[in-house]
């Protein structure tokens, strides 16, 4: 028999070892190279019962159902024109809402859509109301003015044979 690490003729018993995870016969000169193995021993092929896991699926809730109301599409106008009426600067408003003067900013440019966390803010700081009843049945149908899509833009050659 060989070792599996030098290739010289293994005199006497070969040594398990293992190296780096992989069981090897090596010779007793190349046996330091890796951690005795001991003896075998099989592995218990006893079966336990096991329990019957009962899975329940919940449906799946409607995106559509979660939303009532639908920001306005002049919410920066709204926000504007309410932290003028109470006389208060970007700063002002930010620090009294505990939030960035920045992002104050970019929402009032319209660079950024507030979240509702933010949304919620707003409204009771300025006494201000950024969002409008929407009915489910215009969210499901599209009752939504469509706008423009690809293939309102797009010319459509067909190939000639």
């Amino acid at each position: 028999m060989e070792c599996e690490i030098c290739g010289s003729d293994v005199k006497g018993n070969p040594v398990r070892v293992t190296v780096e995870g992989t069981v090897l016969d090596v010779c007793s000169k190349c046996a330091h190279y890796g951690k005795p193995q001991d003896k075998w021993m099989p592995v218990s092929r006893k079966m336990t019962p096991t329990e019957k896991i009962i899975v329940s699926y919940k449906p799946k809730r409607d995106a559509f159902d979660k939303l009532d109301d639908e920001i306005n599409q002049d919410y920066a106008q709204i926000i504007k024109k309410a932290r003028e009426a109470h006389g208060l600067t970007i700063e002002d408003l930010a620090s009294k809402m505990m939030e960035k003067a920045t992002l104050i900013r970019k929402i009032e440019r319209e660079e950024l859509i507030p979240e509702d966390s933010i949304r919620k803010k707003l409204e009771t700081t300025l006494n201000i109301k950024l969002t409008e009843k929407v009915s489910s049945k215009d969210q499901r149908s599209g009752g939504f003015i469509r706008g423009t899509t690809l293939g309102d833009v797009a010319i459509i050659r067909k190939k000639g044979k």
